[in-house]
């Protein structure tokens, strides 16, 4: 198993500072022990010693301590640096009294290489330990100060331990780095769904989506998040994080359309024979997993990599599935707002919605004069009530909504066109002056005054409109309720026709 990139920058670390870390801390534990096996195997062998013997103890412990920190600090090993290792420890042996004394370093030596680099790199440092304390058997008589043969037993006897030593330190490590991973993985997603928290925008949303993907494909050697949209005929790439290169903008469908099919008609992630510019593109990896997105038809995220753990793919279903809720309440929210600013029956905005403009419009009015100024037109239908009785109230509602659609018509941007209630409508617009207003409370007349075709028959209704101009030193609701007394004054004076406020009676109010 590959070991995982370090979650951190990697800086230069004191070997003599014990990190908090769980694998950086195996790992200075398992460099510790080499470094005291060295220390107490090399003076137990320096006894007695003569000079050419120490010399060579004390270069061959020099360079295997080298080694070991230059490992520590790079967080990798090299095969290079393994060769080092076992000529070194070929030279402890030949200068120790026996070369079996070099089998603590050794043994020291794999528990501490074991928590670097890939297996294969693992099995090779055994090896060439084997080999390095082998070849110091051999060349034992070579060596000037040795008179007799080395004891060939307990060397070889004990050998046979190390490859044993290698599959449990890797195991020991593959475990290790995989809770690392983990941890990592988890981070991930828990800050992925703290930079969730508030956001509203769908962009932002699927951005930081893409982000976590990214970091999660850094984590990981190998692995590869593709997002892709069925159209029926091909695949088109809509993106990708991960060890991709030359990725074409559509693929083949042919050979993964079937499981796409059985993925989606599930919901759930499922195994795919991916295409083969797909594979070609990701660095021969084959296989594969397509992952449905929630809420968006035709559209997947493919993960592949060299080995798919089935954590790896929950993770990744659990990303997905953190960013559909967010755009889920994103939408919720919207629909919220919309729903606090719009009328039900008619789509128009509602009393606050107008309220609030209004407001603003007010104190937009005690600002330097512009050249329009903020008028308010009230306008009640006429006779409503005999349609209700005449044709029911669900005729009524249809009614409303035709000419709420017209009144709103009417009215220009910036404009806006609310219902206040019942079939009680307000206008509040720019006017140059009286005139003006009081022409587009004519138009407003026409439009409501003409018949309306309904499911049950055809209706008409007319209209009374009182308009009022936002004078500045007057609140929003005198101004709407001086529109609403004009509005009665034209009802008084025969109904469908406009009566603008008196802006003197306006001013005094």
């Amino acid at each position: 198993m590959p070991s995982p990139p370090a979650t951190r920058p990697a800086t230069r670390r004191s070997p003599f500072r014990r990190p908090t870390d769980l694998v950086e801390r195996t790992r200075w534990l398992f460099g510790v022990c080499a470094v005291v096996s060295l220390v107490l195997t090399s003076s137990g062998a320096a006894a007695e010693a003569g000079t050419g013997r120490l010399t060579a103890i004390a270069l061959s412990g020099a360079a295997l301590i080298a080694s070991w920190l230059h490992r520590y600090q790079a967080r990798r090993g090299t095969v290079p640096l393994d060769l080092l290792d076992a000529v070194a420890v070929c030279v402890l042996a030949l200068a120790s009294p026996v070369p079996a004394v070099a089998l603590g370093v050794t043994f020291s030596a794999l528990w501490f290489r074991a928590v670097y680099g890939r297996t294969w790199e693992i099995w090779f440092y055994a090896t060439a330990q084997c080999a390095g304390l082998v070849a110091a058997l051999a060349l034992w008589q070579v060596v000037p100060g040795h008179a007799a043969a080395a004891p060939a037993a307990p060397l070889l006897g004990a050998l046979p331990i190390a490859p044993l030593l290698a599959v449990v330190a890797r195991h020991l490590a593959a475990v290790l780095q995989e809770h690392q991973l983990a941890q990592a993985w988890d981070a991930t997603l828990a800050r992925l769904v703290t930079q969730l928290l508030g956001v509203t925008d769908v962009g932002q949303i699927r951005q930081r989506g893409w982000e976590a993907a990214d970091q999660i494909c850094r984590l990981t050697p190998g692995l590869v998040v593709v997002v892709v949209e069925d159209d029926g005929e091909r695949l088109l790439v809509q993106g990708t994080v991960g060890p991709v290169q030359h990725l074409p903008a559509t693929l083949d469908r042919a050979p993964v359309g079937t499981d796409l099919a059985s993925a989606a008609a599930s919901q759930r992630p499922g195994r795919i024979t991916a295409p083969d510019e797909l594979v070609a593109s990701a660095g021969g990896v084959t296989s594969w997993v397509a992952i449905p997105l929630p809420d968006e038809p035709g559209r997947f995220l493919l993960l592949g990599g060299k080995v798919l753990h089935p954590e790896g793919v929950v993770l990744v279903q659990s990303l997905v599935n953190q960013v559909a809720l967010a755009i889920r309440a994103t939408s919720a929210h919207r629909e919220l707002q919309v729903q606090a600013r719009t009328d039900a029956l008619t789509g128009l905005a509602n009393r606050s919605t107008f309220s609030a403009a209004l407001e603003a419009a007010a104190l937009e009015a005690a600002a330097p004069a512009a050249a329009d100024s903020p008028w308010v037109l009230f306008v009640d239908l006429d006779d409503f009530k005999l349609v209700n009785d005449r044709l029911g109230h669900a005729a009524g509602d249809e009614l409303l909504r035709a000419v709420g659609a017209r009144l709103a018509g009417a009215v220009r941007e910036p404009g806006l066109c609310a219902r206040l209630g019942g079939d009680e409508f307000a206008v509040m617009v720019h006017a140059a002056d009286a005139a003006e207003a009081e022409a587009l409370g004519r138009r407003l007349v026409e439009v409501a005054s003409s018949p309306v075709r309904l499911g049950t028959g055809t209706a008409r209704v007319g209209a009374s409109v009182g308009a009022a101009r936002v004078l500045p030193g007057t609140s929003w609701t005198t101004t709407l309720q001086q529109a609403d007394l004009a509005m009665y004054a034209a009802k008084a004076a025969g109904k469908n026709r406009v009566v603008v406020a008196d802006e003197g009676a306006l001013a005094s109010a």
